[in-house]
Formats: C-alpha cells, sequence, structure tokens
C-alpha cells in the first residue's frame, strides 16, 4: 500500500483546474497533513483528498487563493482559546 503522500501526488483530480504555483501549494499543505496521519484509519486520508479537491474547486470558480482558503480551514480547526501562532492576515479583496 502506498504512504498516504504518495496516494494524494498520485490523484491528479485534486488539483485540476488550478495553476501550477496554487497546485503546488495545496499539495504541500496536503502531503503535510497527510504525514501526520499515515497509520490511523484510511477514511481520513480520503476525507483529506477530498478537501483537496473542494478547496481546489473553490479556489477556482472564486478566485480565491488557495493559501487563503488553507488559512481558513486551519482557522476553523483551531481549538477554542487556543493561542495563535501568528497574527491574522488582513483579507484581501
Amino acid at each position: 500500500m502506498p504512504n498516504p503522500a504518495e496516494e494524494i501526488l498520485e490523484d491528479e483530480t485534486i488539483t485540476e483546474g488550478l495553476p501550477d504555483d496554487e497546485a503546488g501549494i495545496l499539495l504541500g499543505w496536503l502531503i503535510s497533513l497527510a504525514e501526520e496521519i499515515e497509520g490511523e484509519d484510511p477514511a481520513y486520508l480520503t476525507q483529506l483528498k477530498r478537501l483537496g479537491r473542494q478547496l481546489a474547486r473553490i479556489s477556482g470558480l472564486w478566485g480565491v487563493p488557495v493559501g487563503d482558503l488553507i488559512d481558513l480551514v486551519e482557522l476553523a480547526w483551531e481549538e477554542p482559546g487556543e493561542t495563535q501562532a501568528r497574527p491574522p492576515r488582513p483579507m484581501k479583496a
């Protein structure tokens, strides 16, 4: 069985429609998360790939940079009351 990072790299549908630089950002983030869940339930990897496809779709439809979408997902994943390691970046129109 391939490791989670390889599975993400082999699934070309994850970055469909994204320019190369945006696809690289998304893949890098997904791979780092996949490495954290290696050995966990395979359903996590399926959900991670689905999340990647949705971020690519939203980015393509609305022109939102992938990095900004990743920041929003990470913000939503933070525990209530958790201190931020970095200050929030201002939103761009």
